[in-house]
């Protein structure tokens, strides 16, 4: 369900080799509490291939949802495919799509254009903007449009080697613009604020996140991670440790609590997943 994000041993070896491929199978499970879902399976693998100045991401998904009213299950199929330009080693530029095969018709043939650019100076700071546009073709009563902007900076301070290690800290704003609101019955727009901090230690990365405010129908992970099925969701914190096996070879376990409106009431949801990557 959700893209890792490789540590910074992982990426320290990716600005230096000429060539890099990357394959991460994972899994997550999802509790649902005061929701008309009881849980949700998901299993996943990502897979890459950078030869600089060019990379190219490919991420395949399914999810499972068992409701607890009886109804059938929810079964979804996610494509996710980037294709990102590196230029002059200080900035990038990304654009892909995403598309959505489900058994939720509302939200089936969903197609996702992605588009991204970041300027950056390698271990100082970096900031960028992200744009998703979304397209629900079986909408109803009509097709839904969704426009969601998210400008972002991010800053790396510490020393990787002294013995309080490194630290990575981005600040996000995400912007969504629904076509069609009064007749869909949604708002005019959603608004959230997000703080993530990471830490670099030896062989061990860990990160807290958090966001507050209003998402429906969000893009989240880079366009990996697409929530298509309406729900308002209000605030999401979550925590994550990656181990280095060596410098190819990371595991990862991550954790995530959500809160969100269903259908005019209160529900939220934890959920915890496993991640391996290794490169070439």
């Amino acid at each position: 369900m959700k893209k890792i994000s490789l540590s910074f041993i992982l990426l320290s070896s990716l600005a230096l080799a000429k060539s890099v491929v990357t394959l991460m199978p994972y899994t997550s499970y999802i509790d649902y509490s005061s929701s008309v879902k009881n849980k949700a399976n998901v299993v996943g693998i990502y897979s890459s291939y950078y030869n600089y100045p060019n990379k190219i991401e490919l991420g395949l998904e399914n999810i499972n949802i068992e409701y607890k009213t009886g109804q059938p299950d929810l079964d979804q199929n996610d494509i996710t495919l980037l294709y990102t330009r590196y230029f002059k080693k200080h900035f990038f530029l990304k654009g892909g799509v995403h598309y959505i095969k489900s058994d939720d018709k509302p939200t089936d043939h969903g197609l996702i254009g992605i588009l991204g650019f970041n300027y950056y100076q390698y271990l100082k700071y970096n900031a960028g903007i992200d744009l998703y546009y979304s397209r629900y073709k079986h909408y109803q009563p009509k097709e839904l449009k969704v426009l969601q902007v998210r400008p972002y900076i991010g800053f790396n301070f510490g020393n990787y080697y002294s013995k309080l290690g490194s630290f990575y800290l981005e600040a996000e704003y995400n912007y969504i613009k629904p076509d069609n609101h009064k007749e869909l019955n949604l708002k005019s727009n959603y608004n959230s604020f997000g703080l993530k901090l990471s830490h670099y230690k030896g062989k061990w990365t860990q990160t807290l996140g958090a966001w507050v405010g209003k998402k429906a129908f969000a893009i989240d992970n880079g366009g990996f991670t697409v929530y298509n099925l309406g729900e308002t969701y209000k605030a999401e914190a979550k925590a994550s440790v990656d181990y280095a096996i060596n410098l190819k070879t990371h595991v990862k376990v991550q954790y995530s609590y959500a809160k969100f409106d269903e259908n005019g009431k209160k529900a939220h949801s934890n959920s915890i997943g496993a991640f391996l990557s290794h490169s070439w």
